[in-house]
């Protein structure tokens, strides 16, 4: 990973957060997807395919992981934001805000002209990144985005 990114800010209840470039754990992952309804990974695809991201942040609190986002793709002409997580009881603080304003400040610094930048918005969120200039599709011009989960 490029650069490492370090901020602590306090939120209205005093508990301190932070939020750090890093991977988080194999079993960190999995126990942020369980929260969030999004189901686990084996270990071994996790410890294999994490490593491969070009951006990764975690954000800290009370010791221990409670969300993260990472930036995927060829580092070149595609970044695909994916895992944007904040868990339930550490939401509506900044914690995502403060995710999302640094994966956009990596992907401004390293992307080129007519890069594609995507994701997929968990249902009811998409306010959250129209908002970074993100488009709900379908539109007039682009076609619905669409998605296969592999069952092997």
């Amino acid at each position: 990973m490029r650069r490492p990114v370090q901020r602590k800010a306090e939120v209205a209840d005093v508990q301190e957060w932070s939020i750090v470039e890093q991977l988080p754990s194999a079993a960190d992952y999995n126990r942020l997807r369980d929260l969030v309804g999004w189901g686990a990974y084996r270990e071994d695809v996790i410890v294999k395919s994490l490593p491969n991201s070009l951006y990764c942040l975690c954000a800290t609190a009370d010791g221990q992981v409670v969300g993260m986002a990472r930036v995927i793709g060829d580092g070149g002409m595609v970044y695909y934001i994916q895992d944007v997580i904040v868990i339930p009881g550490y939401r509506r603080r900044g914690i995502g805000t403060q995710l999302m304003d640094r994966v956009m400040a990596y992907i401004r610094t390293y992307a080129s002209d007519n890069s594609i930048v995507g994701l997929m918005a968990a249902k009811g969120k998409e306010a959250f990144y129209t908002r970074y200039g993100f488009t709900v599709r379908p539109t007039d011009q682009l076609g619905s985005g669409m998605t296969m989960f592999w069952k092997a």
